[in-house]
């Protein structure tokens, strides 16, 4: 919801400021970019394309792994990263806003006074190491825990972007899909299109919208 956002958002850069945690920043980029939580543990400094100023390429993303027991069940390996993401279409441009731009340069920042100037992905544990998909996850579940009545995951901070898009009116809905990786825009409308206004600000924009056509 429009109100909740700036709740999270809050909950996050404090965690980052009292915590020194870069990982918390996970969480606003995510707003600002909308990609899937395998994806953002994924990113590395090189994607942030330096000739095209404002873009940054997705283009792998974080991948479970499981083994088969004896016994026939299966058991998580852990994880690895793959050079590719979901499906064709997921490999693709995002526009870098001046919101996401700030909150790369302060990883860029968290990174280079920790000591990992060098490191390729963008997301660091306090070991340097990079952080799987749990880091953010448990973070935006703990930041709704303080702010609303029902915990999230970073799949519905993906819907805000793509609904936050829609709702602008100004952006062409196959952009909006390509943006987000989708075959096709209907998954983009009927899977991700979610009215995010409270019910009385819904009433409030009904009513804007028909006196339009008063006579």
């Amino acid at each position: 919801m429009t109100d909740d956002q700036p709740l999270v958002e809050k909950e996050a850069w404090n965690d980052f400021y009292e915590n020194d945690y870069s990982a918390c920043l996970g969480i606003a980029l995510c707003f600002q970019l909308g990609a899937r939580l395998g994806e953002m543990v994924a990113l590395k400094w090189s994607d942030i394309d330096e000739e095209r100023i404002g873009c940054i390429h997705i283009q792998r993303m974080e991948q479970k792994m499981h083994r088969q027991l004896p016994d026939g069940t299966w058991k998580s390996a852990g994880y690895r990263v793959v050079e590719h993401t979901k499906s064709e279409a997921g490999n693709r441009n995002v526009d870098l806003v001046q919101d996401a731009r700030k909150i790369l340069e302060m990883i860029r920042e968290w990174n280079a006074g920790h000591g990992f100037q060098d490191s390729e992905y963008i997301f660091l544990g306090k070991d340097g190491k990079r952080i799987h998909a749990g880091a953010l996850n448990c973070r935006i579940r703990k930041y709704c825990s303080h702010t609303m009545a029902t915990v999230k995951t970073m799949h519905k901070i993906r819907k805000t972007y793509i609904s936050a898009l829609i709702d602008s009116g100004e952006i062409n809905i196959d952009k909006i899909r390509e943006l987000v990786g989708h075959e096709d825009e209907r998954t983009t409308f009927h899977n991700y299109c979610y009215n995010r206004e409270t019910d009385a600000r819904t009433h409030e924009n009904i009513e804007r919208a028909l006196s339009r056509y008063k006579v």
